[in-house]
């Protein structure tokens, strides 16, 4: 009998990419307003945009491995769209409009003077600069479910998309080709690459492809330690190195508690809290710092400055859960339980 699968390992790993997106900015921030010099957490703010990348190859793996007995189920594809669109749009829709309003009654507030596209910020739709700035990942997402929506028409279908999809992102990159489009620069972006690598451990997970675990434990940690080596003195023999290497070690990661750290794990687990709140924190967290940081005196005390870096990342925290519990918890809900019927 196949053992049963649970995700809270990777509700973990989401916590973990969120958190390191949150240092990412936050350390900036505090850099940038204050004289903050600590050079291991200067590192760890380093990798921290990473986690971007972290979440691209969770979204392949989750959205193909959990819709896996779909596909080439016409039938499905509404459902599919309806619980993408709600499940992204629900949570973004309310701060990108807090963005958009905040941005056109005080420009100055925008620390740079990047133009902005209504149409993107309402829609997703590739058109120019969204009014948040993280929400150009969402872009990425939106426009990764569309394309595997052609999963549920044609499992073939799908399968060629993907190989032609692959070589022709490589090729792009390869031949340095340069798209001003913004529709085509999305399209063959190397960041696809992420969610196709989790594309493929989903199918190589459902097909039951095993690794011995100490040869997966191990190629795991070794590849890690690579990274780190290359983050530190800085080794990127090309463009997108270093997010490719990272994307790879990430899919092992997820073979590794999909297969072998597959269990239960507890809800007052302080990762899981953050990582079922992720994508809430992931939207509100760059606002949330940008003006909690500003409302601190500056001074040259490394601690004290630390103390408030630790501070910040907690209010962000705690105001993203209650955010996560009205908009994802609770109106989804709502939502799904209302307009279900219509999309069965």
């Amino acid at each position: 009998m196949e053992q049963k699968k649970y995700f809270d390992i990777l509700q973990i790993y989401r916590g973990i990419a969120a958190l390191l997106v949150v240092i990412h900015h936050t350390y900036a921030s505090f850099a940038h307003f204050n004289n903050f010099d600590i050079p291991a957490l200067e590192f760890i703010a380093k990798i921290g945009k990473l986690g971007v990348d972290f979440f691209f190859v969770l979204s392949g793996f989750i959205i193909t491995y959990t819709t896996f007995k779909y596909r080439g189920d016409r039938s499905y594809f509404k459902k599919y769209a309806f619980n993408r669109i709600i499940r992204v749009y629900i949570p973004y829709l309310p701060i990108s409009f807090a963005m958009l309003t905040l941005y056109y009654f005080l420009p100055s507030v925008s620390g740079s003077d990047r133009s902005m596209s209504l149409l993107t910020s309402l829609t997703l739709l590739p058109h120019g600069n969204p009014a948040l700035s993280v929400a150009w990942t969402l872009i990425f997402e939106m426009f990764f479910y569309f394309v595997f929506s052609i999963n549920f028409f044609s499992k073939k279908g799908w399968l060629y998309f993907l190989i032609i999809w692959i070589i022709s992102i490589i090729s792009f990159a390869v031949l340095k080709l340069e798209c001003s489009n913004p529709v085509l620069k999305l399209v063959f972006s190397l960041y696809n690459l992420e969610f196709i690598i989790g594309v493929l451990v989903a199918y190589i997970i459902h097909y039951r492809f095993k690794i011995k675990y100490l040869y997966l434990l191990s190629a795991s940690v070794s590849g890690l330690t690579i990274f780190l080596l290359t983050k530190y003195f800085n080794i990127n023999p090309f463009p997108f190195f270093q997010n490719l290497l990272f994307s790879l070690i990430a899919s092992m990661f997820v073979f590794l508690g999909v297969l072998y750290w597959n269990g239960r794990i507890s809800k007052r687990n302080l990762f899981m809290f953050v990582g079922n709140s992720s994508y809430s924190l992931y939207l509100l967290h760059n606002p949330l710092q940008s003006f909690l940081v500003r409302m601190f005196p500056k001074n040259d005390s490394q601690f004290l400055i630390f103390t408030e870096f630790f501070l910040v990342i907690v209010i962000i925290g705690i105001i993203s859960y209650i955010y996560y519990l009205i908009f994802e918890k609770k109106i989804i809900a709502i939502l799904k339980s209302k307009l279900d019927t219509y999309v069965s």
